[in-house]
């Protein structure tokens, strides 16, 4: 829809409300920005995608969102596409601008079907189009889904699997070497997690020179090695650190492990830093990895959801 505004010539507002939705509005706002210079490369005249960032729990923003919003409008259309969203704050931001902004074009995600405004059309999307059947499969087991309805279960694909995908990958924090109450504080489960990595043969680009070459040849186009350390993704319930025993871990066996910080957005939402990245599930809503690394935590179903479910091929879980 973003694509489709911009083409119109309208200027589009990527609105991120809160912290959880940095990330995917970033990466959404990067992506409109690619589709512009295409049309600029074409000679088309677009509109202009705007990325703006708010943190709707606070009071003041709440009234900052609105009257910039009101501003961009000046009485006419107004654009926006909100992702990832509060699904509580953001029925009382929503409401608050429809009075201000009649003609409001308004495009909103969450996986929370429960927290769509009345006055809004809602269509549920549950196909899973993002992650192959092996991770489906786990991420049915939620208890979110099975138990307290709060996301709408999967339905068919509707088309035929290719593939199951990799088998789920169990690692477990027990035995001889193992520490702390969880893997995630655990060194010798880093090195664990980090052993299968490299079984993977991640980072790795010799003998790739000869494909380069011949697809350069035909396409102009290069070929990457089959997993890049930006493929990989561990993610936690809680805030992490560098003295995390998994990252201590990681880090003495070759990985090129990073812990995100409030800084780091765009360069997570981009891929722009070829990297294992190292963050709390939250902090990476609306994004999508080939690999995807679970630590077990007690207890914490909105976390195994919201992390298991950005993976896209092999899914890790380090049990308790």
């Amino acid at each position: 829809m973003g694509i489709k505004w911009l083409r119109c010539g309208h200027p589009v507002y990527i609105v991120s409300t809160w912290w959880r939705s940095r990330a995917a509005c970033i990466m959404l706002y990067h992506l409109l920005l690619q589709t512009v210079k295409t049309q600029q490369s074409a000679g088309v005249t677009p509109g202009q995608p705007h990325l703006l960032q708010y943190d709707l729990d606070d009071g003041k923003d709440r009234e900052k969102v609105v009257n910039d919003l009101s501003q961009a409008a000046r009485g006419g259309s107004l654009y926006v596409i909100a992702d990832e969203v509060n699904g509580f704050i953001f029925n009382i931001f929503f409401d608050k601008l429809l009075t201000q902004v009649p003609h409001l074009h308004l495009w909103v995600t969450c996986c929370y079907h429960i927290f769509a405004p009345a006055s809004l059309q809602v269509e549920c999307l549950t196909r899973p189009l993002r992650s192959p059947p092996a991770v489906v499969r786990e991420l049915a087991q939620n208890r979110l889904i099975t138990k307290d309805h709060r996301v709408l279960p999967y339905s068919e694909r509707g088309v035929p699997d290719h593939t199951d995908g990799p088998p789920v990958r169990r690692l477990y924090h027990r035995g001889e070497g193992h520490s702390g109450h969880m893997p995630f504080d655990c060194v010798t489960c880093g090195r664990d997690v980090a052993s299968f990595l490299h079984s993977l043969r991640v980072g790795v680009t010799e003998n790739v020179t000869t494909a380069v070459t011949t697809v350069t040849s035909t396409t102009g186009a290069t070929t990457p090695p089959c997993l890049q350390w930006r493929d990989v993704l561990v993610l936690y319930y809680n805030e992490i650190t560098d003295d995390s025993g998994m990252v201590k871990g990681l880090k003495e066996a070759g990985i090129p492990v990073r812990v995100m910080k409030d800084d780091d957005f765009e360069d997570v939402a981009t891929a722009r830093s070829d990297v294992v990245w190292a963050t709390r599930g939250h902090r990476v809503s609306g994004l999508e990895r080939k690999v995807v690394v679970y630590p077990e935590k007690d207890f914490a179903p909105i976390d195994r959801l919201n992390s298991m479910s950005r993976c896209t091929s092999q899914l890790v879980i380090v049990h308790k």
